[in-house]
């Protein structure tokens, strides 16, 4: 009696795998893909949006079938994606690595400081302080009084951080002409002088950016959330550690954005529009993008608050890093009152709080820099 072989449902081992048309097409998009990776004339932004694009259409893929065929194609595209992502890799890299730089360096309760790459701590004690940086990034004119000189000049890359404490701003022009405010609190990471690829910067707390227009030069902000990419606009980013939230408004141009970057290649990217505000929540791991009146988030770098019903204790948490105060809403009941109106920042803290108070029908008591409102 003959021993039945037994055989598998689906395709054995000796067949050979079937694959599609939309198999083959984006397996041979995918091989196209990471030559066109390998051409030096290729603008950065386009490797990686052709990259992001790839991964895509293959997780469409994934999600609408399970073949065997499907499961040997992506075997043969894994060597192939990684290849590419070791791309994207190197550009989180730069992000990880100014990251590291800024946690390694303390924050001034007092004095905004800049350090330097050869570890020299400038400070500066002004309430409002103004860097410029000359185009090779050798010399830094600091409120148009003083200069520092530093090496770059065939020197491996090295970072600067400007740090400013709650109660003082500071705005910064970059080798490339990009002007950027920085809002109390905040804290930026950058490079003495740019590479020829990608301009790239890491911030923590608050900052407006002006980006010098650089087609080929894409330019890029990295928060512990978020990344966002730009060529040539004005927009701004909110990334403190003590928000729920990141969020990046755009005024004018147009970004793109990640946020979240679990998996090897990054999240999906999003495009933004001009009044428009993106919204990362990293608890929920969500994404939200709706229409904003612009002013009512970039009027802070022009020395004023404009408000539109927003909450109270949002307001204070804003006038306490300002101020360098402690500003507190303390009973249930004004945790749920809204003010809408204009504040001037250049007022000292008692008559911004005093319009507050005569707006709302609060009152505040006051111990020293703490404030309370009920």
């Amino acid at each position: 009696m003959k021993r039945r072989s037994a055989k598998r449902k689906g395709v054995s081992q000796s067949e050979p795998v079937a694959l599609t048309d939309d198999d083959k097409k984006i397996l041979a998009n995918t091989k196209i893909l990471m030559q066109s990776l390998q051409e030096k004339s290729l603008p950065v932004s386009e490797k990686e949006t052709l990259l992001l694009r790839v991964e895509e259409t293959i997780q469409q893929k994934h999600e609408r079938s399970f073949s065997r065929a499907w499961l040997a194609m992506a075997a043969s595209l894994a060597l192939l994606l990684i290849a590419g992502s070791g791309y994207l890799f190197m550009r989180k890299n730069a992000g990880m690595a100014m990251e590291e730089v800024a946690s390694k360096i303390s924050a001034d309760k007092e004095e905004t400081r800049l350090e330097l790459a050869d570890k020299r701590v400038i400070k500066l004690s002004r309430q409002n302080s103004n860097l410029i940086y000359e185009k090779n990034g050798s010399r830094i004119q600091i409120n148009a009084s003083s200069v520092v000189e530093q090496q770059v000049a065939g020197a491996e890359q090295g970072f600067n951080t400007l740090t400013v404490p709650y109660g003082k701003r500071s705005t910064i022009t970059l080798v490339d002409g990009t002007k950027i405010w920085l809002n109390s609190g905040s804290r930026l990471v950058y490079p003495a002088r740019f590479d020829e690829d990608t301009r790239e910067v890491y911030l923590e707390g608050q900052a407006y950016f002006s980006v010098s227009h650089a087609a080929e030069n894409p330019f890029y902000v990295h928060t512990k959330n978020m990344k966002v990419q730009v060529l040539g606009t004005e927009f701004d980013v909110s990334a403190y550690d003590d928000d729920q939230f990141t969020a990046a408004v755009l005024v004018k141009g147009s970004i793109a954005l990640t946020a979240n970057q679990k998996s090897l290649l990054g999240a999906k990217e999003r495009k933004l529009t001009p009044s428009k505000m993106a919204v990362y929540n990293p608890e929920k791991d969500s994404l939200k993008i709706t229409d904003v009146d612009i002013e009512s988030y970039i009027s802070w770098k022009d020395g004023f608050l404009i408000l539109k019903n927003a909450p109270l204790a949002d307001i204070l948490k804003k006038l306490s890093r300002y101020y360098r105060a402690e500003i507190l809403v303390g009973s249930a009941d004004a945790k749920h009152i809204t003010f809408s109106g204009r504040l001037d920042l250049q007022d000292d803290l008692a008559m911004v709080l005093d319009a507050i108070a005569v707006s709302t029908s609060l009152t505040y008591q006051q111990t020293e820099r703490r404030f309370t409102f009920r």
